[in-house]
């Protein structure tokens, strides 16, 4: 780890856009994760396009309003105005609205050469995967990012009544080819980037395609010593497939995301969730995604309308018994184009009145929904919480243990000079976090616990604990949920009254 790293993840709209750019045009990326925006300079330049999600709906309309005064054609994209195109009637001069492979070149051409373009676009077809040009990761200031963001496919096969992953991109995964995502795979590479994620919404969606690619990945990985550790979400029927999750880790996908949502089976099948049902449960689908070398980071949700105020210990018991450290809890959300939105209008329990629940819930009040929320991302990110099940998930697995082990012994032996390197950084990384820490007032509660579950619990593990540097990157990522629990719930990604974009309609 070096460099002046702001922010975790690329955001892989941008490479992707400035890849679909024709060529005899000048671009240039601006990511605010990393960098002030100079809107004087952008008075040269004759688009100026802005993408964003719903929660960044504040900043996106802020930021329109900046740019009113420019003389370039204001443009926006992504995957808010693809699901609510209305809320930017009036705020930009063009919208562009689901996928835009044809319709973003197609109006820059128009552009310049001064032929008519229209105010909103929309595709006819969805895209051809095997026809998207390679992000350009050139343009990237890298050295400001941790991890790099890709693309393999889109749609996915389930219906889960609250994504709007099937209203947007469909049921049918669509692939680029395994020559594709190499040749940007190498681009990354190039880049200066160690960690690729792979943003499909379902990277597993065609179990039969994912296979041939990863073959075709694994001989670049060995070809080029292991040069990418890689990420990326899938459905937890994952699990059904051992020879998918061999050839997964074999090609270094070290950490997946699943949505788990709930431990009520009841929630479940009202969402449709029903891969989370089928066959054996939960717990024997996601300790054997454990043991076959994988850490699981998995998504949560409460207020389903089997859901009452039990639900958050229940949450709270399933996530600590099964060790996941990086549960992402989220209360449902209504997001327009979703089935879910629709049967909700159906019943008259839209209500966008309260900053944080958009529904009228059935079993709970909305301030019962919002509050036990809260006091659910209390208690999972307490340090001794977050430590105690990381390292029973850990400990637990000897499996998990032995076949990241096994992975590590494939890999060049690094040099003297490297492993120093990597040790430093860690004590590096540790004074910066104890600076933090302090600066807080939370030196003596955190970094304490930090401290006790570092001698107290990991290294009793002997030749299985985790290397310090590691486990200081794991302070690091507790530190960061640790802060999103504790934030006041209206500054964290909530659109007050008056603001949330939904409340027009």
């Amino acid at each position: 780890m070096h460099g002046d790293k702001r922010c975790w993840m690329v955001t892989g709209a941008l490479p992707a856009l400035a890849g679909l750019v024709p060529q005899g045009h000048h671009i240039e990326l601006i990511d605010e994760n990393i960098e002030e925006i100079d809107f004087d300079d952008l008075r040269r330049f004759d688009i100026i396009g802005l993408t964003g999600m719903i929660i960044q709906d504040k900043r996106m309309k802020e930021l329109l309003h900046k740019l009113k005064s420019m003389p370039g054609v204001v443009v926006v994209g992504g995957p808010y105005v693809s699901v609510q195109p209305e809320s930017f009637a009036g705020l930009c001069d063009v919208r562009f609205v689901g996928e835009a492979e044809e319709t973003w070149p197609a109006f820059i051409n128009a552009l310049a050469e001064g032929a008519p373009t229209l105010e909103l676009y929309r595709q006819k077809d969805r895209t051809d995967m095997s026809t998207v040009p390679p992000a350009r990761y050139d343009l990237i200031k890298s050295q400001h990012y941790m991890m790099a963001s890709i693309q393999f496919s889109r749609g996915c096969p389930f219906r889960c009544e609250f994504c709007d992953i099937i209203t947007v991109f469909g049921r049918r995964p669509r692939l680029k080819t395994s020559e594709q995502l190499i040749r940007e795979l190498e681009g990354v590479r190039r880049a200066g980037f160690r960690v690729c994620f792979l943003v499909d919404d379902n990277f597993i969606g065609n179990k039969v395609e994912a296979k041939k690619f990863l073959r075709k990945l694994i001989e670049w990985q060995q070809q080029n010593d292991y040069p990418l550790q890689l990420f990326t979400e899938v459905s937890i029927n994952l699990a059904d497939d051992q020879e998918l999750m061999d050839l997964m880790l074999e090609a270094n996908f070290l950490q997946i995301f699943t949505g788990v949502e709930s431990p009520r089976a009841a929630s479940l099948n009202e969402t449709l969730k029903t891969q989370n049902t089928r066959g054996d449960g939960l717990v024997d689908k996601l300790r054997r995604i454990r043991d076959s070398g994988f850490v699981i980071t998995a998504g949560f949700i409460v207020g389903f309308d089997n859901d009452d105020a039990q639900i958050f210990d229940e949450q709270y018991a399933f996530i600590q018994e099964m060790g996941i450290a990086q549960a992402i809890v989220g209360i449902l959300t209504p997001i327009p184009s979703t089935p879910l939105y629709d049967r909700l209008k159906a019943e008259g329990r839209l209500d966008f009145g309260h900053p944080e629940v958009a529904f009228l819930p059935k079993q709970m009040s909305r301030e019962e929904l919002a509050s036990g929320h809260e006091a659910l991302m209390l208690r999972l990110f307490e340090p001794n919480a977050f430590f105690g099940r990381l390292l029973h998930g850990y400990k637990a697995s000897d499996s998990f243990r032995k076949r990241r082990a096994a992975l590590a012994a494939t890999f060049r032996r690094p040099t003297l000079t490297e492993a120093m390197a990597r040790r430093v950084g860690g004590w590096m990384m540790a004074a910066k976090l104890v600076r933090e820490l302090a600066r807080h007032g939370r030196l003596r509660e955190v970094g304490l616990a930090y401290l006790r579950s570092y001698v107290g619990d990991n290294l009793r593990l002997g030749g299985d604990a985790i290397p310090f540097p590691s486990f200081v990157q794991l302070c690091a990522i507790h530190w960061h949920y640790y802060n999103i629990a504790r934030q006041e719930r209206k500054t964290f990604g909530i659109a007050q009254p008056g603001e949330f974009p939904l409340a027009a309609e």
